[in-house]
């Protein structure tokens, strides 16, 4: 029971296809924009770095937050409930789905620095989405090693 891998960093950004502009022009491949409940959303993966941009985060209503904005660093975690414990979650649990990432329980806490955590517990994976890599997108970022043994 841990936290088990790293999904991506979040950003809440008030113009998301400048964003995508910007990215794209850094190098880095942009799947979406698609709509994400308030709002709208886009994965970016920059090298092994993975950002998922939103323009509206989950627990707005919970959180003082610009317009422009570092929101979170998301977590993969093998025991939701066991990674609460001793937190109070400012949003969630709660299962959320997506075609891009599949279907997650998540819930979100503070943590030191005036930053939040999203601690998700993966249910169901995604399908292949070729338009960004080729492979499944949203799995925890590991060693090429642990690659070569599969999913």
């Amino acid at each position: 029971m841990a936290i088990i891998g790293v999904a991506n960093l979040a950003v809440k950004v008030s113009d998301l296809d400048a964003a995508i502009r910007y990215y794209r022009r850094a190098g880095g491949q942009v799947s979406g924009p698609e709509p994400w409940r308030d709002g709208r959303r886009a994965d970016v993966e920059l090298g092994p770095l993975r950002i998922t941009l939103f323009t509206a985060a989950l627990y707005e209503a919970q959180a003082d937050l610009g317009d422009d904005a570092f929101l979170h660093v998301a977590l993969f975690t093998d025991n939701l409930d066991h990674e609460l414990e001793g937190h109070e979650p400012i949003w969630g649990p709660e299962v959320i789905s997506g075609p891009s990432f599949g279907t997650r329980r998540v819930a979100f806490v503070t943590a030191p620095g005036a930053m939040r955590l999203e601690l998700m517990e993966q249910i169901e994976w995604a399908a292949v989405d070729h338009r960004v890599t080729g492979r499944t997108r949203g799995r925890p970022l590991r060693l090429a090693a642990d690659r070569r043994r599969g999913p």
